[in-house]
């Protein structure tokens, strides 16, 4: 069984997507980051994008919430809602083509990591290595992870 760790919301205003899902759920947030990258939509055309984003603190799993990229896989998904699912993999490549083989194309990359895989229904899910650091999130890795521990809620990723 694949291991859910986060639920991803794209909301027009950052401060304001945060305040409401405070409000509805009582969530309390890491600091917000910016990352920027390059990522590739389904069609490979490349999106500079600058992503302001931020994470729930607490369990079972985290809220990622980010102000939308109009034009990019970022955007608000067109029925609005639940952006993707994101899991964690040991092997994002070989995870890549078994959903190619279950019928979940690519939808996005980062580079030529495959990130985010569209399924027959919609549903977007992000293959999340769990062999990669994120220190600000080290609580949310699966307990068998060398990463798995406390969260370093200064650093930058």
């Amino acid at each position: 069984m694949q291991s859910i760790w986060h639920i991803g919301i794209a909301v027009p205003d950052l401060a304001k997507g945060q305040e409401e899902l405070s409000g509805i759920f009582g969530l309390e947030w890491r600091p917000a980051r910016v990352r920027r990258l390059t990522l590739a939509d389904a069609a490979g055309r490349p999106h500079e994008v600058e992503c302001h984003v931020a994470f729930s603190l607490g369990g079972p799993f985290a809220v990622e919430v980010w102000q939308a990229i109009p034009g990019t896989p970022l955007d608000i998904p067109e029925g609005g809602g639940v952006h993707h699912i994101g899991y964690w993999v040991d092997d994002v490549a070989a995870e890549a083509r078994r959903l190619e083989g279950l019928g979940f194309p690519g939808y996005a990359t980062a580079g030529t990591t495959p990130l985010l895989n569209r399924g027959p229904g919609g549903t977007l899910v992000e293959l999340c290595d769990r062999h990669s650091d994120r220190p600000s999130l080290r609580d949310l890795f699966p307990p068998e992870s060398e990463f798995a521990g406390q969260p370093v809620l200064g650093s930058a990723l």
